[in-house]
């Protein structure tokens, strides 16, 4: 699937996105500009087979449409996104049924994560456009487009998403995520390089899937908490030398205050 039609296919959701919100604008209200916070704590392990678990705190903010991590204490236990995402997001469209926000973060190709300025290492800006379609009463759908905007290695990829939500009671939440990740040659290679030994798809595919079970629990106005566990299935055909498995479960557990 070469560049052009990932950006096709992003494009033309994004369009239909559009349509439907101009269709709801009426009904749609902005959100207001004030500061809405949240802080949490969260206990996490990449590798439920010998990693170190590592503790860290949770941080969200919002003004108006722009905001990082968790800040909605009131539906983030329904709706909030499986994938936590500390990136500085604008939230471009939201309705009842479509929601689609757009950031950026500085990548360090060296380490393939998000840094700081300051940090040593080669480093390039990557975009990323998230649609979400929350037409159905227990299933959602959804589409991650990342792009690497200065063109320096960290590549083009699209992960198109299916979650279905069962609420347990008005205050908890369980959630199962599906998602499949395709990418080309440059983000492959761009992984390879990093961890010679993993099990990383060769040249441009569908390589990787994600499984999420994930329970979230309001248990008061302000408070939630939440456990996941994932499911990391690498897709080949592989790099010639690798050793890691194919397959890695990860977990963590947290509590959220949300304030503002």
């Amino acid at each position: 699937m070469p560049r052009q039609l990932c950006l096709s296919l992003s494009g033309l959701l994004l369009a239909h996105a559009v349509h439907a919100q101009q269709a709801e604008a009426e009904r749609t209200e902005p959100p207001p500009n004030r500061l809405v916070w949240s802080l949490g704590l969260r206990l996490k392990m990449d590798d439920l087979g010998g990693g170190t678990p590592s503790l860290r705190p949770m941080i969200g903010l919002r003004y108006g449409r722009w905001r990082t991590g968790a800040v909605d204490g009131s539906s983030w236990h329904r709706f909030g996104q499986i994938k936590t995402d500390n990136t500085l997001t604008y939230d471009w469209l939201d309705s009842a049924r479509w929601r689609t926000s757009l950031s950026a973060s500085i990548v360090n190709l060296q380490k393939d994560s998000p840094t700081d300025l300051f940090e040593s290492g080669r480093k390039t800006l990557r975009g990323k456009a998230i649609i979400d379609y929350l037409g159905w009463s227990h299933w959602s759908v959804g589409l991650t487009l990342t792009h690497d905007l200065l063109g320096r290695g960290a590549g083009t990829a699209l992960s198109p998403s299916v979650t279905y939500r069962q609420a347990l009671s008005d205050d908890s939440t369980i959630l199962l995520s599906q998602s499949i990740t395709w990418a080309n040659n440059e983000l492959w290679r761009s992984s390879h390089q990093l961890s010679p030994l993993a099990r990383v798809h060769e040249g441009a595919g569908w390589g990787s899937t994600d499984t999420s079970l994930t329970l979230r629990q309001r248990w008061k106005p302000h408070w939630s908490w939440f456990a996941q566990i994932n499911r990391g299935q690498a897709l080949g055909p592989f790099y010639p030398g690798a050793q890691q498995e194919r397959t890695v479960w990860s977990g963590q557990v947290g509590v959220i205050h949300f304030g503002g």
